[in-house]
């Protein structure tokens, strides 16, 4: 007769309080599942493509000489230092005078002094246009010759403007007829030039020059100009 306290063969133990007993414990220096494959996947690179770079580059090669240029143009402003000429109007005569029905017929000559006070850049003057107005109002204009000044150089330059028999506005007339009749008549005369600065072989960008020579009186019988020269703003 079998012990009935023992446990059959081929079924699981089973605990005193009818549970099955815990799994076997496993050891701490137990190896974790090693893979298959010893050579892990990785997926190939993405190829870039190699526009951007170009242009980054380029940008980049481009910024780098634009800073190049621009610190070799200030260290060139800052050695020569580059005034504006100085222009004055020597003289200016009125001939030939008639304004009435609203038509000007005139004739006007002026002289300008004009002086380059750089010690070390010579101006050249190009494309040079001379106007005359009375107060705002344009009357007409001229062209004067290109030229060229050498360090501390001083020109004359003339020029010769006239008007025919051309339309102007009334009150414009009745102005210059009124200003004539006091014993004086003003008229502001402007120059515009196309001017660029040289240092040797070195030109610099050629640049816009102005020049005002306002407030210009001249005798109402003489048509000469009164006061002696006349400093004009440049700018």
């Amino acid at each position: 007769m079998q012990d009935s306290s023992r446990p059959v063969t081929g079924h699981p133990v089973q605990n005193v309080n009818g549970y099955a007993p815990p799994p076997p414990a496993t050891s701490a220096t137990a190896y974790p599942y090693a893979s298959s494959n010893p050579y892990p996947y990785y997926p190939a690179p993405v190829p870039q493509n190699p526009r951007p770079t170009f242009f980054r580059r380029l940008f980049v090669a481009f910024a780098i000489f634009f800073i190049i240029f621009g610190t070799i143009l200030l260290i060139l402003w800052l050695v020569l230092r580059p005034r504006l000429p100085d222009f004055s109007l020597q003289s200016l005569s009125l001939s030939n005078f008639n304004a009435s029905n609203q038509r000007v017929s005139a004739a006007w000559n002026a002289q300008f002094q004009v002086s380059n006070p750089n010690k070390k850049l010579s101006i050249s003057y190009g494309d040079i246009v001379s106007s005359v107005y009375h107060d705002d109002y344009f009357l007409t204009e001229t062209r004067i010759g290109p030229f060229v000044q050498g360090t501390r150089d001083v020109s004359t330059v003339e020029a010769s403007y006239s008007v025919v028999d051309s339309f102007v506005d009334g009150k414009v007339v009745d102005a210059m007829n009124g200003e004539r009749t006091r014993g004086g008549i003003k008229f502001n005369v402007r120059v515009v030039a196309d001017v660029a600065f040289r240092y040797g072989g070195w030109r610099g960008r050629r640049r816009f020059l102005r020049v005002w020579c306002n407030d210009v009186a001249l005798t109402g019988l003489s048509g000469k100009m009164t006061g002696g020269p006349k400093k004009c703003s440049v700018g």
